[in-house]
């Protein structure tokens, strides 16, 4: 008798089986332009740096109203437009490995005032003072290169690259003097010390008066002094301090985008995606791949559960962007191989409500950004931000926890090893109907 040695058939799990029964089909993804991407997505960099929320975007529109102030072609104003809501793109990438050796957040290399050369942010006593340099003169070129990746306007990545020069010769990456720098990166430039000029007041009153004082300070030497011209005539407008202060700046970013590409993609909304998901991953050295294998778990266990093609494609978003708030903590604190303390647990433990904020900033993404807000509850109530428990938790945050703990399981970790699958499948049974849904793990460890 030939016994059939063909695997048993898995069961199929279908939606009435969950405990939570999904009640309407989510909104399908939604195509998104370049300019409502970066307007949202920029809010990420500004964590990533330690700058104020919407330091990105107010930075994006000074730039933007001293290029229509200026005699620019349509892909300079392009560039400074984009170039100024991600011109620290690099951040993560180039800055996370000197913070882990030096034990310093982002924002003690990044914080200073803008422009000022990278050999002088210091005297910086936790680590080599070239090795600071480097990684400030690399989040230029990092964040270029990223940029390139995003297919944008060949602009963008110039005005990022050269965003650090300064108009005498002392800046970086590559010291360049006068209008050897491309325009567009000499407004973004002056767009950004701007901002923090403007920022570092206590009121827009405090700020509208010393403004233009500051502004001749550093003209002809770190910015253009054409461009300062323009930039002490743009402060005299009434209507340039109101929307700079405006209460929907993300609104007036979108009309301001003018004849830029005005066209809505999902492919582009996958591609940002993809590069903010290695960004994220890229602030834990030892997490390089996770939001990536994470996506790929989620979408088998949705497709699996016969979910509509559509509303597995918003699990796979959510599944790539769900520690998008990971740029908000501080690279030490991510690769720290001992216990958390108390306050860097809850530096920590802010993650998911900052992902959430985040993706909020994208039009149609406020049920994904529910669901990733959600990803770190657990079925027994025990998890955060907000110790939701049982059928609180939405099955695509249900889906997304599962996916993402047996991607950390396989994963390098400060404090362990990668495990095996059969390893990583044991625990994750084991913390089913406590930290994992009880069917969805189940399920996982069959697709597995």
């Amino acid at each position: 008798m030939v016994s059939d040695s063909s695997p048993p058939r898995r069961p199929v799990l279908t939606l009435d089986d969950l405990a939570l029964p999904v009640t309407r089909r989510p909104e399908r993804l939604h195509a998104l332009t370049a300019a409502e991407l970066a307007i949202g997505l920029s809010q990420g960099l500004d964590l990533a740096e330690g700058k104020p929320i919407g330091h990105a975007q107010r930075v994006c529109y000074i730039a933007t109203s001293l290029a229509d102030r200026m005699d620019i072609s349509p892909d300079q104003r392009a560039g400074a437009y984009f170039g100024a809501l991600l011109h620290d793109i690099g951040v993560t990438l180039a800055a996370s490995d000197i913070c882990r050796v030096a034990g310093v957040d982002e924002e003690t290399i990044f914080g200073p005032m803008p422009l000022r050369a990278a050999e002088a942010r210091g005297p910086f006593a936790f680590a080599d003072q070239h090795d600071v340099a480097d990684a400030v003169h690399q989040h230029c070129m990092l964040g270029a290169e990223t940029v390139r990746t995003l297919d944008l306007a060949d602009e963008a990545a110039s005005a990022v690259l050269a965003h650090h020069e300064r108009w005498d010769g002392e800046g970086f990456p590559h010291a360049a003097a006068g209008d050897a720098t491309p325009l567009e990166a000499r407004i973004v430039a002056a767009a950004d010390l701007a901002e923090v000029i403007i920022a570092a007041e206590i009121s827009s009153l405090a700020a509208r008066r010393r403004f233009p004082q500051a502004v001749i300070e550093y003209a002809g030497t770190v910015i253009d002094p054409a461009v300062a011209k323009t930039l002490l005539a743009l402060a005299r407008s009434d209507n340039f301090w109101l929307g700079l202060y405006s209460e929907d700046l993300a609104e007036t970013l979108n009309a301001l985008r003018g004849p830029i590409d005005t066209r809505r993609s999902k492919k582009r909304v996958m591609r940002f995606a993809e590069v903010f998901a290695d960004i994220s991953d890229a602030k834990g050295g030892h997490t390089a791949g996770h939001s990536r294998r994470t996506a790929d778990g989620a979408e088998k266990l949705a497709t699996a559960l016969a979910l509509d093609p559509d509303h597995t494609e918003m699990i796979r978003i959510g599944a790539l962007l769900h520690d998008l708030g990971l740029l908000g903590v501080p690279a030490r604190v991510m690769s720290k191989p001992d216990i958390l303390s108390i306050t860097e647990m809850q530096v920590m433990r802010q993650h998911p409500s900052s992902s959430e904020m985040i993706l909020q900033g994208l039009p149609g993404f406020e049920e994904v950004a529910t669901w990733i807000a959600r990803h770190h509850e657990r079925p027994d109530g025990k998890g955060y931000p907000e110790m939701l428990a049982g059928d609180d938790i939405p099955l695509e945050a249900r889906i997304i926890a599962v996916a993402d703990v047996y991607s950390a399981l396989v994963s390098e970790r400060p404090h362990r090893g990668a495990l095996g699958s059969k390893d990583a499948k044991q625990i994750l049974l084991g913390a089913a109907g406590t930290q994992l849904d009880v069917e969805l793990a189940r399920l996982f460890c069959t697709l597995i």
